[in-house]
């Protein structure tokens, strides 16, 4: 069985995927755009090892950020991890924010230009995770504090010290913010602030796509359920 797990940043998707995996004796396919880049880790709060808790994670890490990679080639990428586990019959658990990589893969999704029914690839199941809206900021604004704790302008700088100027941390939230403090642009106080407020802004923004894109979303309030009474209401 595949299950897809979803929802804005910051609202618990990657804790609540383990938990699923281990009852589930299930593989993790990432589908977070970020997180598949190996350069990338404090700003995109990739799962550290020892929080994986001996889950086999797959598509994390395996691409440089001077690489052109696009929803195409993750397509690609992840219907061959996906279709070779469903052969295995293992249970799978597709766990990220990017829409549009969830919906590539798991949907007749084409880049040809051509009529798209949208039909469904596999027989799947959407889950999605929410928080009350004003909580979910105040998590998002801790989790930026967090990150610049844990050393995300070392990250960064290194980075820009090694002449990379790729699109990837041009675009990205917290790296094209620290990129425009050592250019000189802006304050890293100012940095700070709109890295959080980037975030904030980006989490409407998921919450928009999913909400328009997928028909098929069982939400629920991991401000009012408990995430281990979800996984036994979903098994």
């Amino acid at each position: 069985m595949v299950y897809a797990i979803v929802g804005p940043t910051g609202v618990g998707k990657t804790k609540f995927s383990i938990m699923l995996a281990k009852r589930l004796n299930a593989e993790i396919i990432n589908c977070d755009s970020q997180q598949v880049y190996k350069e990338l880790s404090i700003g995109v709060a990739k799962i550290k090892e020892e929080e994986k808790e001996g889950i086999v994670h797959h598509l994390i890490d395996n691409v440089s950020v001077l690489d052109n990679y696009s929803v195409y080639e993750y397509q690609v990428d992840a219907r061959k991890v996906l279709d070779s586990l469903l052969s295995m019959n293992k249970n799978v658990i597709i766990v990220g924010g990017t829409g549009l990589y969830l919906k590539a893969l798991l949907y007749d999704y084409t880049f040809d230009g051509g009529l798209n029914k949208n039909k469904k690839l596999y027989n799947f199941k959407i889950i999605g995770l929410t928080r009350d809206r004003s909580h979910l900021y105040d998590i998002i604004n801790d989790r930026v504090d967090l990150m610049i704790d844990l050393g995300l302008e070392d990250e960064v700088r290194g980075l820009y010290d090694s002449g990379i100027n790729s699109k990837v941390v041009n675009t990205a939230i917290g790296y094209k913010e620290f990129y425009s403090y050592f250019k000189g642009e802006i304050t890293k106080d100012e940095a700070i602030s709109l890295i959080k407020k980037r975030s904030r802004n980006y989490a409407k923004r998921q919450y928009t796509f999913f909400n328009n894109q997928f028909s098929d979303i069982d939400w629920y309030n991991v401000d009012k359920v408990m995430l281990d009474e979800i996984v036994n209401t979903i098994i």
